[in-house]
């Protein structure tokens, strides 16, 4: 089930019944050749055979296949001796040991590799979580110990996402109990094998790590899952040799943490990343791509990048993420359904380590294509990439363009290494056209590619209790809806103006907002102070926008920069006309039949003043009186529905990708090698993003 959950103070929409290991993975990592990361556990008398199998499993669902897994039980008779004759990786030490500790202790002396995974009896892991640790290790090297953030769930489900401080720490274990630590680093541990059973032996390993000096690195995402089988919370006791442990430890001991920044200097240049193995998937003429993303949050941009990964794996296409940037209300555990595997890099790994993850993942899975989509870092590392990999294709799609940022966005980003790129596909022909006229594009190689929408999912005769809640709360109202990321530059609080205005001619409309955003406050402090409570409702996210629309009268789209906005398809696929600013590509989707378009009276650099023009609100006035009455006189809503059916359906839109790609795959990329000898200029290009955001950074603070 899913839920609200409370976690760092904030509400994280998180399904708990997503968990890791219920079954093997259709893609299992090969592993050939020497461990590089031992996992232990230790099992009781009393272990579920069925919880340690669904370990197996998501451990086995691992992308990262050079592990060794040694799991000590006290009792020969045990079904898990099994478990060693399912996967060569397993060893079964049998061992009567009179404490945990001990028979860590007898496993760590088994282990043939120099990194130690701590892997709790009936736990589990999130199939990247090996990979991003031994990752994290290895290339902070200054790290003597890690751990990400955690999954609680059983009789208690929470996210545990504590703000590592080592004052914290000496207090109480707030480091979780599926933790990475060198070998030799361990065995420094004196105290080690006095703890007993019934002392927190997790907290007190790591209070004689940091005793020690050795430094605690966290990951930011949520790797590990701890099976929680008793609410009660064991009692923390700390004996007197502990304090003075926990004495010995200086507060301002380093660590490493990825939601502080690490500035990246020109001596920062990237490396391919060798651990002398073969790809860990077979040579079997499988399509593989990897999108590039900046993040995977909730708006029309990441919305196609989740149809096109849904639509390419029902294709059997193997596809692997990466993402550059934390955010909330991600789509991050829905995409994971989709998708061979997903990196955050921002969660795990310094920006200096970027470039060389990704060519390592393009190196070990066989990728045959590279997909950027609104990536800034991406068209960085680009060159770079490309010049590692020269016959494999880099294709991007670009939303629209934005003249405050970087004089002109990723349309200009994209200009700029356009010789590197095999394809640049466009939302629209407004863009692509942009792109050649006026950015002076001088490679021919820009397509038009509608992102269109669901209209099996997006279908008027959908019904729902939601549905049934809102038809009744607004009955006999004209509703009009603003679907978007609330954010200033999709003028919220001009939509509400114009609601205001259309209100002191009808009676009966009111204004609904559906979304999240930086802006939302400003909305609803700009609602309570201009007493507009009873005209204009602000409902936050909403996983199915479906509800809203069906009960709309009509849609308003009032932004300073779009592409060709998503929410104006899925508008229309339920039969809702779109009242929107004439702005990018949406003159191509909507025209009179099914809305109308109005000119826009501010620059996006304005989108902080709020002073509108009369001009601009009557003539969305207007129009919205003049939809009203299409909608009692015409078929206005059958057009709308119509027009997206028979032309940016969402299988048009995938079918035409898969067809673009599988191309390319089999060409492969017709960029001409010459233009890939000046290594060192990519490095220093790639250098320069991180120079930059460095600087940004710093004049924030």
């Amino acid at each position: 089930m899913q839920k609200n959950t409370k976690q760092m103070g904030k509400t994280k929409n998180f399904d708990f019944t997503l968990e890791p290991g219920k079954m093997k993975s259709s893609r299992i990592s090969m592993n050939k050749g020497t461990s590089l990361i031992t996992v232990i556990t230790i099992c009781s008398l009393n272990s579920s055979y069925n919880y340690v199998v669904q370990m197996m499993n998501s451990l086995i669902n691992q992308t990262f296949p050079y592990w060794e897994w040694i799991i000590v039980i006290n009792d020969n008779k045990s079904d898990i001796i099994n478990l060693k004759y399912i996967d060569k990786r397993i060893k079964i030490i049998v061992y009567d040991y009179e404490t945990i500790a001990k028979a860590k202790i007898e496993a760590i002396k088994n282990s043939s590799t120099e990194l130690i995974f701590n892997f709790e009896e009936n736990d589990l892991l999130n199939e990247t979580m090996l990979e991003c640790g031994f990752f994290a290790m290895m290339l902070n090297y200054d790290a003597d110990f890690s751990y990400s953030r955690v999954v609680e769930f059983g009789k208690k489900e929470l996210l545990i996402n504590n703000k590592l401080r080592i004052i914290d720490e000496k207090k109480k274990n707030i480091i979780a109990p599926g933790i990475f630590i060198k070998k030799q680093k361990f065995l420094e541990l004196e105290e080690y094998e006095k703890i007993t059973d019934d002392l927190p032996r997790q907290w007190y390993t790591c209070i004689e790590l940091l005793s020690k000096k050795a430094v605690p690195l966290k990951m930011e995402f949520y790797g590990y899952w701890h099976r929680n089988l008793n609410a009660k919370k064991q009692d923390e006791k700390i004996t007197p040799e502990m304090q003075e442990e926990i004495d010995k430890i200086d507060d301002k001991l380093n660590t490493i943490q990825f939601d502080n920044n690490y500035e990246v200097d020109y001596k920062n240049i990237p490396t391919i990343i060798d651990l002398k193995k073969p790809p860990v998937v077979p040579a079997d003429g499988k399509k593989r791509i990897l999108f590039i993303l900046p993040w995977t949050a909730i708006g029309g941009a990441e919305i196609f990048d989740f149809n096109l990964i849904k639509g390419l794996k029902q294709k059997n296409y193997e596809i692997s993420v990466i993402t550059t940037q934390k955010t909330e209300h991600d789509l991050r555990q829905e995409i994971e359904q989709y998708v061979e595997e997903y990196f955050d890099l921002s969660t795990f790994l310094k920006k200096k380590d970027w470039a060389s993850f990704v060519a390592y993942i393009i190196k070990s899975r066989r990728i045959n294509l590279v997909f950027f989509s609104n990536s800034y870092y991406g068209y960085y590392a680009l060159p770079w990439l490309k010049c590692q990999f020269k016959e494999i294709p880099f294709v991007d799609y670009i939303h629209s363009e934005n003249w405050t940022l970087r004089n002109g966005g990723k349309p200009k980003d994209s200009n700029a290494v356009a010789d590197y790129l095999d394809a640049t596909y466009t939302c629209t022909e407004y863009l692509k056209n942009l792109m050649y006229k006026t950015m002076k594009r001088n490679v021919k190689n820009v397509k038009t590619v509608y992102i269109g929408t669901d209209t099996d999912y997006f279908n008027p005769e959908f019904e729902s209790e939601k549905y049934d809640e809102l038809k009744e709360k607004y009955k006999g109202k004209k509703v009009i809806l603003l679907p978007c990321r609330i954010v200033h530059a999709k003028r919220p609080i001009f939509a509400i103006n114009v609601i205001k205005k259309l209100a002191e001619i009808r009676d009966d409309v009111r204004l609904a907002i559906v979304g999240d955003g930086v802006a939302l406050k400003d909305v609803k402090n700009y609602i309570i102070e201009n007493n507009l409570q009873n005209i204009v409702e602000c409902f936050g996210y909403q996983k199915d926008v479906r509800p809203f629309y069906k009960v709309a009268s009509a849609t308003i789209i009032c932004s300073l920069q779009e592409g060709l906005a998503l929410v104006a398809y899925e508008s229309m696929a339920m039969g809702v006309p779109v009242v929107s600013a004439n702005i990018g590509g949406q003159s191509e989707l909507i025209d009179e039949e099914c809305g109308a378009l109005v000119p826009v009276y501010q620059k996006l650099e304005e989108q902080l003043n709020f002073n509108y023009s009369d001009e601009e609100i009557e003539k969305y006035v207007t129009k919205f009186l003049e939809i009203f009455d299409k909608l009692e006189n015409t078929d206005i809503k059958e057009k709308c529905r119509e027009k997206v059916v028979n032309g940016f359906s969402i299988s048009k839109m995938i079918n035409t990708m898969d067809k673009e790609f599988t191309r390319l795959i089999k060409s492969g990329s017709k960029i001409d090698k010459n233009l890939l000898k000046n290594v060192e200029l990519a490095e220093r290009y790639l250098l320069v993003h991180g120079v930059l955001e460095s600087k940004d950074e710093r004049e924030k603070r």
